[in-house]
């Protein structure tokens, strides 16, 4: 994954502002491959724009969105919002029209840390399992050169809710002074952390990326590429912890295909809306 330098300039603004979101339901899907998702992230930092928040959805988020106003807005507020998992691919096709590449957050957190070691910008890595971060942190900076880790932390669970732990992680992000933050505290913790906690910081990119410190580490398998490409990650991530995974994954995409069939019918009825 080589980020190039080189092509920073050749977009215009017409064509950083043309990417057309994709509605579906609650959610607003972004038209973008991870490469051009990243050069245009990269160009925000280099630019000195306010927080630009990325979410990868799967259906989790999807179903999350059904239920929850504040991950809707938090959705709504996001500037960029793209299809980590098959299943939101597959509702824009149905419903948008329009076919999107899939983004995998695991994988944006290796296009960034390309991106930002080729632009000499910062990166900080908050969450995971204890040490997860900074074995991937390592990792990253050893496959790509020039990266800058400006920190890395793991605070205890529930952190967010003791105004003192809390005080202290956001401080410590704030000295840091990263160019890319990424936020692993699940979903959809991580989102509405990085929506409340990390805009006021301005931090210019930040993204949750769930397990992918322990993806990267080593600590969990990734499936083998040629099942990613069908879009069987999911299963294959299911069959390595079936019981913790079962509600997310068989009962989840359940509820999402509940969610997508029952949204469709109400628009072809005319009666609009998701709720």
């Amino acid at each position: 994954m080589v980020f190039n330098r080189r092509n920073e300039g050749t977009h215009t603004v017409n064509e950083l502002a043309s990417c057309t979101p994709i509605s579906i339901g609650p959610m607003e899907i972004h038209p973008l491959d991870a490469r051009e998702l990243t050069r245009r992230l990269i160009l925000d930092v280099l630019s000195r724009k306010t927080t630009r928040h990325v979410i990868t959805a799967n259906a989790q988020f999807y179903n999350l969105a059904e239920r929850r106003e504040d991950f809707r807005e938090c959705l709504a507020r996001a500037e960029y919002v793209c299809a980590d998992g098959v299943s939101v691919v597959l509702a824009c096709k149905w419903l948008g029209k329009q076919d999107v590449s899939r983004v995998p957050g695991v994988d944006m957190v290796d296009y960034l840390c390309d991106g930002a070691a080729a632009s000499g910008l910062s990166t900080y890595f908050l969450g995971g399992q204890a040490g997860s971060a900074e074995q991937a942190s390592a990792i990253l900076a050893k496959r790509h050169p020039g990266l800058q880790v400006a920190g890395t932390g793991c605070p205890p669970w529930g952190f967010e809710k003791d105004p003192e732990k809390l005080k202290v992680v956001l401080e410590d992000i704030r000295q840091a002074s990263p160019s890319i933050i990424f936020v692993a505290l699940g979903a959809p913790k991580q989102e509405l952390f990085i929506n409340e906690h990390i805009r006021p910081l301005g931090v210019p990119v930040a993204m949750g990326v769930g397990g992918s410190f322990e993806m990267i580490a080593g600590r969990v398998k990734r499936a083998p590429v040629w099942v990613q490409r069908i879009g069987l990650e999911w299963a294959y991530r299911w069959m390595q912890e079936p019981r913790r995974l079962a509600n997310r994954y068989l009962v989840g995409n359940a509820v999402f295909c509940f969610y997508l069939l029952r949204y469709a019918v109400r628009g072809r009825l005319g009666n609009g809306g998701w709720a």
